[in-house]
């Protein structure tokens, strides 16, 4: 059990079964001192929890760093029910990588700073930092050679951004995996979210929690409709999902749109992996031509946005959703993913613009 998530005490955290750590992995809490801008000097700490593996070739090098999307926390990356099926942390500690899973900012047990201070571009500057203390050691003593940036939705619009935006090469992940962020959307599929949305103050999991009014979380029961496939997820994950539930903020849905602009994504300079549901409702939609019927249709839509140094490659998680680490076929994608991390990392035989074929 991850006893020591349970055991801090942060604002608000919402009565939870807790993911357990992997037996064969050497894991233990950090916290981290961040800032959210150049110009705000305010301390705030995130919190997470670092797994690291002796692997020579896979976890002596190379961290995984995780950051969750919106109403989510490090749970996603480590799931409390079933983690040999559904959990991202045991799929890469088992492959023999490290990982740091992290509750972003304004989730979890990290600090939970006045929303307006919750931005794409904030969040942004947050990971950069965490980026670089991964290379040098503050974070677990160990001065990793290679991070790589894991995010599921907003996480991976937080990581798209700052490695299109970055001109420190040192806060930059060395590799992107993002799950569940296509640059085109689906208007329905969105609008269905947003009309499941409310002021976290109004749920009676935040109700007592002091949150100002720009944060917001869904109401009850709309998690399985909004980020769901039915037909490939089990009914107990979509109840354990409303139950681990968290919250996102006004302005971090406002800002999101940065992510997007072709003139970031273009500036990517590090090999880039998107995994997406194959029937995720805010990016895909057959009949309107946003297919993500298969791998090499998903990286036709996406490869314009990305240069020749992002080597694109693309996965679809069959019969997934939204929430595809809650899906049945979460550990496929896992798989693909650390087969993906391996070319790269070990031993790699790279072109002219660092891809491995």
């Amino acid at each position: 059990m991850s006893s020591v998530f349970l055991a801090m005490v942060a604002p608000p955290s919402t009565a939870f079964a807790e993911g357990t750590d992997p037996s064969w992995a050497s894991c233990s809490a950090q916290t981290v001192t961040v800032t959210v801008s150049a110009t705000d000097p305010t301390p705030y700490t995130v919190r997470g929890r670092l797994c690291t593996a002796a692997d020579s070739l896979r976890g002596a090098k190379t961290v995984e760093l995780f950051v969750s999307g919106l109403t989510y926390d490090h749970n996603y990356f480590n799931s409390p029910t079933q983690p040999n099926t559904y959990s991202y942390v045991y799929a890469a500690t088992s492959r023999g990588y490290s990982t740091f899973n992290i509750d972003r900012l304004g989730v979890g047990l990290s600090d939970h700073p006045p929303s307006s201070k919750l931005t794409l571009q904030s969040h942004a500057y947050v990971i950069a930092q965490i980026v670089q203390k991964l290379r040098t050691g503050v974070i677990g003593g160990i001065s990793f050679v290679n991070v790589v940036g894991v995010g599921h939705s907003f996480g991976a619009a937080i990581l798209q951004y700052l490695a299109g935006t970055t001109t420190n090469a040192a806060t930059r992940p060395d590799f992107l995996v993002l799950q569940d962020f296509l640059m085109t959307t689906y208007a329905p599929g969105l609008a269905v979210l947003g009309s499941a949305l409310y002021t976290a103050a109004s749920d009676p999991a935040f109700a007592s929690a002091g949150l100002d009014s720009g944060y917001i979380t869904t109401m009850p029961n709309t998690r399985g409709t909004a980020f769901y496939r039915t037909a490939g997820a089990e009914a107990a994950m979509i109840t354990m999902d409303e139950s681990i539930k968290q919250t996102g903020t006004l302005t971090e849905r406002s800002s999101l749109g940065a992510a997007r602009n072709p003139a970031v994504t273009l500036a990517i300079t590090v090999p880039v992996l998107i995994t997406v549901g194959q029937y995720d409702t805010f990016y895909c939609d057959e009949p309107s031509g946003l297919t993500c019927a298969t791998s090499a249709a998903v990286k036709t839509r996406e490869g314009v946005n990305f240069g020749p140094r992002a080597c694109l490659s693309t996965y679809v998680v069959l019969d997934g959703g939204h929430a595809t680490g809650f899906h049945i076929k979460a550990r496929d994608s896992y798989n693909f993913a650390h087969s993906w991390v391996d070319k790269y990392t070990i031993n790699p035989v790279k072109d002219a613009n660092g891809c491995v074929a």
